[in-house]
Protein backbone atom coordinates (compact mmCIF):
# COMPACT_ATOMS: atom_id res chain seq x y z
CA UNK A 1 0.00 0.00 0.00
CA UNK A 2 3.20 2.31 0.75
CA UNK A 3 4.33 1.36 -2.36
CA UNK A 4 0.89 2.22 -4.78
CA UNK A 5 1.17 5.79 -1.96
CA UNK A 6 4.45 6.52 -2.87
CA UNK A 7 4.12 5.95 -6.80
CA UNK A 8 0.69 8.03 -6.79
CA UNK A 9 2.75 11.05 -5.85
CA UNK A 10 5.52 10.10 -8.05
CA UNK A 11 2.91 10.42 -10.96
CA UNK A 12 1.40 13.40 -9.81
CA UNK A 13 4.26 15.58 -8.97
CA UNK A 14 5.94 14.54 -12.41
CA UNK A 15 2.89 15.28 -14.76
CA UNK A 16 1.99 18.64 -13.02
CA UNK A 17 1.73 21.44 -15.71
CA UNK A 18 4.54 23.50 -14.82
CA UNK A 19 4.37 27.33 -13.92
CA UNK A 20 5.28 30.12 -16.56
CA UNK A 21 8.47 31.88 -15.64
CA UNK A 22 8.11 34.61 -18.30
CA UNK A 23 10.92 33.05 -20.21
CA UNK A 24 8.97 31.14 -22.38
CA UNK A 25 8.28 27.44 -22.32
CA UNK A 26 10.94 26.54 -23.93
CA UNK A 27 9.03 24.83 -26.56
CA UNK A 28 10.90 26.76 -29.06
CA UNK A 29 7.47 27.79 -31.02
CA UNK A 30 8.01 31.65 -29.87
CA UNK A 31 9.41 33.77 -32.28
CA UNK A 32 12.26 33.96 -33.61
CA UNK A 33 15.21 35.90 -32.81
CA UNK A 34 18.26 36.84 -34.80
CA UNK A 35 21.94 38.77 -34.21
CA UNK A 36 21.58 42.23 -35.43
CA UNK A 37 24.02 42.04 -38.68
CA UNK A 38 24.09 45.18 -41.13
CA UNK A 39 26.00 44.50 -44.31
CA UNK A 40 27.53 47.62 -46.10
CA UNK A 41 27.42 48.01 -49.89
CA UNK A 42 28.11 50.91 -52.62
CA UNK A 43 24.90 51.72 -55.15
CA UNK A 44 26.23 53.31 -58.46
CA UNK A 45 23.76 54.70 -60.95
CA UNK A 46 26.18 56.22 -63.77
CA UNK A 47 25.32 59.27 -65.62
CA UNK A 48 26.56 60.92 -68.72
CA UNK A 49 29.20 62.88 -66.62
CA UNK A 50 30.31 60.96 -63.42
CA UNK A 51 27.61 58.85 -61.11
CA UNK A 52 24.53 59.21 -58.33
CA UNK A 53 26.78 57.31 -55.48
CA UNK A 54 24.19 55.58 -52.32
CA UNK A 55 25.25 53.74 -49.33
CA UNK A 56 23.29 50.39 -49.28
CA UNK A 57 22.58 48.70 -45.88
CA UNK A 58 21.30 45.24 -45.51
CA UNK A 59 20.15 43.51 -42.22
CA UNK A 60 19.95 39.98 -41.61
CA UNK A 61 16.45 39.27 -42.61
CA UNK A 62 17.62 40.83 -46.19
CA UNK A 63 15.60 44.03 -46.04
CA UNK A 64 18.21 46.98 -47.90
CA UNK A 65 17.65 50.48 -47.52
CA UNK A 66 19.30 52.94 -49.56
CA UNK A 67 20.94 56.15 -48.46
CA UNK A 68 21.40 58.60 -51.24
CA UNK A 69 25.03 60.38 -50.88
CA UNK A 70 24.96 62.80 -54.04
CA UNK A 71 26.13 62.88 -57.43
CA UNK A 72 29.91 62.72 -58.19
CA UNK A 73 32.18 63.61 -61.02
CA UNK A 74 34.05 61.05 -62.71
CA UNK A 75 34.42 56.87 -63.03
CA UNK A 76 33.38 55.78 -59.39
CA UNK A 77 34.78 52.42 -58.52
CA UNK A 78 34.46 50.55 -54.80
CA UNK A 79 37.99 49.52 -53.32
CA UNK A 80 39.36 48.94 -49.87
CA UNK A 81 40.22 52.11 -48.15
CA UNK A 82 44.39 52.24 -46.67
CA UNK A 83 44.43 51.05 -43.13
CA UNK A 84 44.86 54.65 -41.57
CA UNK A 85 41.31 55.35 -42.86
CA UNK A 86 39.25 53.45 -40.41
CA UNK A 87 37.17 52.28 -42.73
CA UNK A 88 35.21 49.10 -43.37
CA UNK A 89 34.34 50.10 -46.72
CA UNK A 90 35.02 52.67 -49.74
CA UNK A 91 34.76 54.35 -53.35
CA UNK A 92 36.37 56.82 -54.80
CA UNK A 93 35.84 58.61 -58.27
CA UNK A 94 38.31 60.18 -60.15
CA UNK A 95 37.83 62.62 -63.00
CA UNK A 96 41.28 63.16 -64.78
CA UNK A 97 43.66 63.07 -61.39
CA UNK A 98 41.50 64.81 -59.22
CA UNK A 99 38.60 62.63 -57.37
CA UNK A 100 36.95 61.65 -53.98
CA UNK A 101 37.28 59.44 -51.99
CA UNK A 102 34.06 58.24 -50.17
CA UNK A 103 34.77 56.06 -46.71
CA UNK A 104 31.93 54.51 -44.71
CA UNK A 105 33.54 54.68 -40.81
CA UNK A 106 31.69 52.81 -37.92
CA UNK A 107 31.93 54.37 -34.41
CA UNK A 108 29.70 52.33 -32.01
CA UNK A 109 26.42 52.20 -33.35
CA UNK A 110 27.18 55.01 -36.58
CA UNK A 111 27.69 54.43 -39.89
CA UNK A 112 28.99 57.83 -41.14
CA UNK A 113 30.13 58.38 -44.46
CA UNK A 114 33.00 60.86 -44.85
CA UNK A 115 34.40 62.60 -48.51
CA UNK A 116 38.09 62.99 -49.03
CA UNK A 117 39.06 65.17 -52.07
CA UNK A 118 41.99 63.34 -53.75
CA UNK A 119 44.82 64.20 -55.99
CA UNK A 120 46.53 62.57 -58.29
CA UNK A 121 50.59 62.06 -56.53
CA UNK A 122 49.04 63.44 -52.81
CA UNK A 123 49.09 61.54 -49.82
CA UNK A 124 45.70 61.91 -48.78
CA UNK A 125 45.38 63.11 -44.99
CA UNK A 126 42.10 61.38 -42.58
CA UNK A 127 41.89 64.03 -41.16
CA UNK A 128 40.67 66.36 -43.83
CA UNK A 129 37.58 64.05 -44.55
CA UNK A 130 34.13 65.57 -44.15
CA UNK A 131 30.83 63.99 -43.26
CA UNK A 132 28.57 63.28 -45.65
CA UNK A 133 26.00 61.44 -44.22
CA UNK A 134 25.15 59.41 -40.78
CA UNK A 135 23.25 56.27 -40.24
CA UNK A 136 22.62 54.78 -37.23
CA UNK A 137 22.66 50.85 -36.65
CA UNK A 138 20.24 49.08 -34.25
CA UNK A 139 22.20 49.17 -31.14
CA UNK A 140 25.02 45.76 -30.75
CA UNK A 141 24.56 45.15 -34.56
CA UNK A 142 27.82 43.59 -36.05
CA UNK A 143 28.81 46.32 -38.96
CA UNK A 144 30.85 44.89 -41.93
CA UNK A 145 31.34 44.94 -45.68
CA UNK A 146 29.34 43.52 -47.88
CA UNK A 147 29.77 41.85 -50.90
Amino acid sequence: MKRLAIAFVLVSACSAKPKPTGAGDGSGSGPAIYAKKIALSWGIQTTSDGADLFLQTTDETGKQVSHPLGHYLGKCQVFTPAKEMDAVTGIGCDSGGAGIELHAVVRGDDIIVVKLNTKQGVTPDPMAREEVTRVTAPIGAKIEAGT
